[in-house]
């Protein structure tokens, strides 16, 4: 009995993540390479056209990236096979969006403001990209949001905490959403990292097949030069994105040196429990500044902070050579300018700065 649940189980799993899937990816049959036929470590390799003569990096790199996820799959708490990793987020984002939406015909659904790759995505692949406008509390619309769902709808995109903004959006609410919507829930959580006593998106993953989690390696764990973006789902679906992967994508120096970065898991530790330290002595340094007029809390590793000099206070930081981001959005965001927390001697810096700043 137990057997047969559990083969109804994934059958209907199947039928509705395949249900979002374009018909050609389901087709597809994806770029092989004779590797993925065989295991052993004492072999000739001529299968490849690779220069023969050791570099180092003679070999192109495994293809699924199996050490690396196997690590990374330890520390969040998934199974290898929930998982996609990427040139990046931003490659996840467009796999996610060429592997279920046909272009000039289906269409995703953003927020605004918010991060901004998933429209430029939606649009570079043809697809309508449906904007739905924050609130003043800087939360997504819940109530209003299934009115801009329909049937040529395939993804819903949420980023939390949420860049610029820095606010965390409620995981029951998601949650919600995930339960009634028949397309993918993608689940951006580049910052979760910096969220003190926070539960995951990945704890859907078992309960909803079409959720979708996305987190890095860029922000927290310092290694943004790399380019690791992860994506977590359920393995029917990863299948599908592994059809659409690029089938060399993450290079063999950048698996090593990140595997190398997560054994260190003390000193990740310590770092983030530095910015998120240095992030409320900024937040309350800031606060007590007149030249703001808003200072936003964050659960992120940024400050948003709103000013009626935001163009001056910009050049003037700029000339001193600190590079912070205009959030310039109206009408929620006036004046805003977005400020990473630095280290403690960077931050001390800026202060400075800013307090010449409001003497000059």
């Amino acid at each position: 009995m137990t057997t047969m649940g559990t083969k109804e189980t994934q059958e209907t799993t199947t039928l509705q993540i395949e249900q979002i899937i374009r018909r050609n990816i389901l087709s597809l049959k994806p770029y092989s390479c004779a590797r993925e036929e065989f295991s052993g470590q004492d072999v000739t390799l001529l299968d490849a056209n690779e220069n023969p003569y050791d570099t180092g990096y003679n070999r192109y790199p495994d293809p699924y990236q199996q050490e690396l996820k196997q690590s990374l799959a330890r520390l969040k708490g998934v199974k290898t096979e929930q998982m996609v990793l990427g040139n990046g987020s931003d490659e996840l984002i467009d796999m996610l969006i060429r592997t279920t939406c046909e272009p000039n015909r289906d269409n995703i659904i953003v927020f605004s403001p918010s991060y901004s790759m998933y429209e430029v995505s939606g649009h570079i692949n043809a697809v309508e990209v449906r904007s739905l406008k924050l609130g003043t509390d800087f939360m997504p619309p819940w109530e209003q949001l299934f009115h801009a769902v329909d049937a040529r709808t395939r993804a819903i995109f949420f980023c939390t905490p949420n860049n610029p903004t820095g606010n965390r959006w409620p995981l029951e609410k998601i949650r919600e959403v995930a339960d009634r919507f028949e397309g993918l829930v993608i689940v951006d959580e580049a910052y979760m990292d910096f969220v003190q006593g926070g539960e995951s998106a990945v704890s859907l993953l078992q309960e909803f097949p079409r959720v979708v989690v996305l987190q890095t390696l860029s922000k927290a764990w310092g290694l943004a030069g790399l380019r690791i973006g992860i994506c977590m789902g359920n393995p029917i679906l990863v299948n599908y994105l592994n059809r659409v992967k690029p089938p060399y994508n993450i290079g063999g120096l950048t698996q090593r040196t990140a595997l190398n970065a997560l054994e260190d898991t003390t000193a990740f530790y310590e770092r983030v429990a530095e910015i998120v330290s240095e992030r409320k002595t900024l937040y309350e340094a800031f606060g007590k500044m007149t030249l703001f007029t808003k200072v936003y809390p964050s659960e992120a590793n940024f400050l948003l902070l709103c000013t009626p000099q935001y163009k001056e206070v910009y050049d003037y930081l700029v000339a001193h050579d600190i590079v912070v981001r205009i959030r310039h959005l109206p009408p929620l965001i006036e004046g805003g300018l977005r400020i990473t927390v630095g280290t403690p001697k960077e931050n001390v810096h800026l202060l400075e700065l800013l307090a010449n700043y409001t003497r000059t």
